[in-house]
């Protein structure tokens, strides 16, 4: 029995992430034996329908999948915080028996029931291609030697004009709000937005429950937190060869030892991060304690990983000892990266021990494959009965 699988693979998103993420989910879905159409289901068959982030309103999900009694699971992949989610389409989406949210990240998931008492949701991790992983040959130790730079980064920050037009079309009165939560949360980095807002908001005597409000505060503050961030990390590795890939608002930032690369689209990020011995993969901004799937990127293209020292990051990966994935630094200690990122390039050994730990623990566990099951599970869950193919035996 084969089972249908849904996947629209046209989406509105920067550097065309979430459509290449949705060709990379479809060709794991069919490797495993599912039957991948393009299109819409109409209803007639038991299957999944799966998509990433927010539609562009609730007509662009299937009539057959949000009638009663659908006999499609829905499967919604978030790969952005809470707070991006469309109020008024999770509203009616929420209520569906058949969907089923999945999240790579955990945090500020204590939000989605406090807003939406009947969603379901479950954990699912981040994953990327086969093919993004690099060759053996790319990760010899010859060819690993002759890579172009010591250190790659790769991602992108508003430039100055953006966040002032993000605080802009808030009310005045928030702005010095806005100020005072990114400033606290560049001193406590591991801190999440939702406890950033209480604490400036709530010591002011501001109800912050809208969510609305708490919506548009939260782009503003991660817009410019996120700015903030990734320029103090890349600047305190002045004098060491740093080649940065990244949107245009770079190239002011990118001077000395510094080299802007350009803008890179997500399906080209793994030969740019190839091109580097030590890669700086930072985990986004608004989630203090997930890692996205440029760790895994970095890790896949061979790279020996640094990244900041996350919850998440220590459930998955090992840091420490000769099994080590990846190195991690403290993000709440200014030059806590150029030192782990020294250490790595001062001991040749350790750094292609761990680039090529890394590259195998993705292979092994980390790629979009392996998520297929959990997928699977939750669909199996929305329509109570098992949406696994059943492979015919020969007699």
């Amino acid at each position: 029995m084969t089972i249908p699988v849904w996947i629209p693979r046209k989406y509105d998103s920067r550097f065309s992430l979430l459509g290449a993420m949705a060709d990379e989910l479809a060709i794991a879905f069919d490797a495993k034996g599912y039957e991948v159409i393009d299109g819409m289901p109409d209803g007639s068959r038991v299957g999944i329908y799966i998509f990433f982030n927010m539609p562009p309103s609730l007509d662009a999900i299937p009539p057959a999948a949000r009638r009663m009694n659908s006999r499609v699971a829905v499967i919604q992949i978030l790969v952005d915080h809470p707070l991006a989610l469309d109020a008024g389409i999770m509203d009616q989406t929420s209520k569906l028996p058949n969907f089923r949210l999945a999240l790579p990240s955990l945090d500020g998931l204590h939000l989605l029931r406090l807003r939406w008492p009947q969603l379901r949701h479950g954990h699912m991790p981040h994953g990327i291609p086969r093919e993004a992983l690099a060759t053996q040959e790319q990760c010899s130790p010859a060819v690993f030697a002759l890579r172009d730079h010591d250190i790659v980064a790769a991602g992108s920050i508003h430039d100055e004009q953006g966040i002032r037009e993000l605080k802009w079309s808030l009310p005045a009165q928030t702005h010095p709000w806005i100020d005072e939560i990114v400033g606290l949360m560049c001193d406590e980095p591991t801190m999440p937005y939702e406890q950033a807002l209480d604490c400036v908001c709530g010591s002011k005597s501001v109800i912050t429950g809208n969510w609305p409000m708490a919506v548009g505060i939260w782009r503003a503050c991660m817009a410019d937190f996120n700015r903030k961030r990734r320029i103090s990390i890349v600047e305190s590795l002045q004098g060491l060869d740093v080649a940065v890939f990244g949107g245009e608002a770079w190239k002011e930032i990118c001077t000395g030892s510094l080299k802007y690369m350009g803008p890179t689209n997500y399906c080209d990020i793994p030969a740019a991060l190839a091109t580097g011995r030590v890669c700086l993969a930072w985990g986004p901004s608004q989630f203090p304690q997930t890692f996205s799937e440029r760790l895994l990127l970095s890790m896949a293209s061979g790279c020996a990983s640094v990244a900041e020292d996350r919850y998440l990051v220590r459930q998955h990966f090992m840091t420490t000892g000769d099994e080590s994935h990846l190195v991690s630094f403290d993000p709440r200690q200014p030059g806590a990266a150029r030192v782990a990122v020294e250490d790595l390039l001062a001991n040749p050994d350790r750094l292609e021990l761990i680039a090529k730990n890394g590259r195998a623990e993705v292979e092994a566990h980390h790629l979009w494959e392996h998520r297929v099951d959990k997928l699977s599970s939750l669909a199996s869950e929305a329509l109570s009965r098992t949406l696994t193919p059943q492979t015919t035996q020969p007699a």
